[in-house]
């Protein structure tokens, strides 16, 4: 029995979903003790203003202004934290079709990624620029981050990760070298092994559920991001800025 085009169309196109779904969630295992680590961080500043205000209430002769500002405190660090969380678990659940400026989506994504790279050696080197064009941010959070590790747990000795851009003919181009470092050293071992390695594939399957075009050579990865909206905003950008 003959299998139809279209159903074999139908089995790749699941096979690649479930290839993307397995990255993602690798990639999501990997980011886990910083996303941890963040959300901790945002909500420690509240426990100390709470614990302030606690013992000035135990006071009888407390300044009521005191504790009015300590309670403004709270409220206003209770709004930032609560920001920082819903984005911080948007990494798990991306919205759809939300833009961010590529300078800061690759601010955002080295920001994840950084710490964890220099307890092993490596050293990130940011000589993007600052493009001015506007990107999906799943996009970048995905492929970039990802492209970051999967480069970086590949390597047999720790080195400096170079990140350059270049924006021509509606596309943006991230490149990603790994340099040695000028003393060849091991990779240092961490506390725990990750939850597995990242390749490849693994970037190359995000890549594909992204509309990103992924190349790939020995130390080197570049990442080719299409929009439309890029272009635009792009070019918007110059306007504003002559």
């Amino acid at each position: 029995m003959s299998v139809q085009p279209s159903s074999t169309a139908t089995q790749t196109s699941g096979l690649q979903r479930c290839e993307a779904e397995a990255a993602h969630y690798a990639l999501l295992r990997r980011l886990a003790p910083v996303i941890r680590h963040n959300m901790a961080g945002t909500l420690q500043p509240i426990a100390m203003v709470a614990a302030m205000l606690e013992r000035r209430l135990q006071k009888a002769d407390t300044d009521p202004e005191a504790l009015l500002r300590n309670a403004r405190d709270i409220v206003a660090l209770t709004k930032e934290a609560a920001a920082s969380c819903v984005d911080l678990m948007s990494w798990l659940a991306p919205k759809e079709k939300r833009l961010i400026t590529a300078d800061a989506g690759i601010a955002e994504c080295l920001g994840m990624v950084t710490t964890q790279l220099s307890f092993k050696g490596f050293s990130v080197v940011d000589n993007t620029g600052g493009p001015v064009v506007q990107l999906p941010q799943s996009a970048l959070r995905n492929v970039l981050t990802s492209a970051l590790i999967a480069l970086t747990d590949a390597a047999d000795a720790p080195g400096k990760v170079l990140i350059g851009a270049e924006f021509a003919q509606d596309v943006l181009s991230l490149h990603i070298d790994l340099k040695p470092h000028d003393t060849a050293e091991p990779v240092r071992a961490a506390d725990k092994p990750p939850y597995r390695l990242l390749d490849w594939r693994d970037v190359q399957a995000l890549a594909q559920q992204e509309s990103v075009q992924l190349l790939h050579g020995k130390n080197r990865f570049t990442l080719q991001f299409e929009a439309a909206a890029a272009a635009d905003s792009h070019a918007r950008a110059e306007t504003v800025q002559a």
